[in-house]
């Protein structure tokens, strides 16, 4: 199976539908390691941290739980894996 990684036209609509929902969104570091790509996101001011897996997994982090939690699902939606999680709670 190959990776669920952010490639140029994913990260592309992913800005694109941050900028939609935050115009000030700003993507500040894009950090490329084996297993995972960390993006450091400014929004509001604050900074959130999206990490995406090599299985497709995301997980975001910062001081707006309700922020993270808000990019993450975009982030799901842009890679296309938000369909197959299973439901919280």
């Amino acid at each position: 199976m190959p990776p669920k990684w952010l490639t140029t036209e994913t990260l592309i609509k992913l800005v694109k539908r941050m900028r939609e929902r935050w115009p000030d969104a700003e993507v500040e570091r894009i950090v490329q390691k084996r297993s995972k790509q960390i993006l450091y996101i400014r929004i509001g001011g604050k900074m959130v941290k999206l990490i995406v897996y090599r299985d497709g997994r995301v997980r975001a982090f910062g001081e707006p739980e309700g922020v993270a939690l808000a990019l993450r699902n975009i982030a799901e939606r842009v890679l296309g894996v938000g369909e197959h999680r299973a439901p919280e709670g």
